[in-house]
């Protein structure tokens, strides 16, 4: 089942004098439990693609469905409340409360309690999610104590405790070390083994290891990727030839 769809989306910023199109036509559609990995070179866009799929940021022209609900014509309103309803989240690995004195699972349960829950009853139902991705123990630690690694996770159980059906992750390649990398590759899978659909887009090709499809971004496009890890422009697409990523695979 098709969960995320956008079809010829595109984005244009301004910068002084002239005007930048980061995303010229890009179509892509998710299912449910599917894994992707969107693989582009830093500033190719990534981050206002995830951002699009999010509804954090409108396009300038498209569509972007979530089960079937253009989100793009969404009032900025309307894309909060898809965003707190279990429907999608965005975690951004670069990112986080660096110096927040706020102990890790009110951080985690804040979310909750816009739906009416207590503080109390949302650490409740926070815990099980901090136990999912590995940092249960950390529940009373204050965020600016956290290392790099553990920051990630609160802030993917921050995530998840609103049960979405669809996960972000803008750049996980900023763990510091082969062994975090491979144990949140091994979450992620699982989340999709589970049913939620995962995208996670990164300028590391190892961040991406283990996904289902990959696909490339570059020139504002959107490209499919075999095997090998070698771009295939779509139909119609700059550059019709077939390039190997400086980073693939021999």
């Amino acid at each position: 089942m098709t969960l995320l769809a956008l079809t010829d989306v595109s984005r244009r910023l301004r910068d002084g004098a002239r005007e930048l199109t980061v995303l010229d036509g890009v179509s892509f559609n998710v299912s449910a439990g599917e894994l992707v990995g969107v693989y582009g070179e830093r500033r190719c866009g990534k981050s206002t693609l995830m951002r699009i799929f999010a509804g954090l940021e409108a396009p300038d022209g498209g569509s972007v469905k979530f089960d079937g609900r253009d989100i793009a014509r969404l009032s900025i309103g309307g894309r909060a409340r898809l965003r707190r309803r279990g429907g999608l989240a965005l975690v951004s690995g670069d990112s986080g409360p660096l110096w927040s004195s706020q102990p890790v699972i009110e951080h985690v349960a804040l979310p909750l309690t816009n739906d009416g829950l207590t503080l109390r009853e949302s650490e409740g139902l926070a815990r099980p999610v901090l136990e999912q991705v590995g940092v249960a123990a950390l529940e009373h630690l204050r965020l600016d104590r956290l290392s790099l690694s553990d920051r990630v996770r609160v802030e993917l159980a921050r995530a998840l405790v609103r049960e979405p059906r669809l996960v972000l992750f803008d750049e996980p390649a900023v763990l510091p070390g082969p062994s975090d990398s491979r144990e949140l590759h091994g979450l992620l899978r699982a989340l999709a083994k589970s049913g939620i659909a995962v995208v996670i887009a990164s300028q590391d090709m190892n961040a991406l290891a283990g996904v289902q499809r990959f696909l490339t971004l570059s020139d504002g496009r959107l490209r499919s990727t075999d095997s090998r890890r070698r771009v295939i422009p779509f139909p119609g697409a700059r550059g019709g030839a077939q390039r190997r990523l400086q980073q693939g695979s021999p």
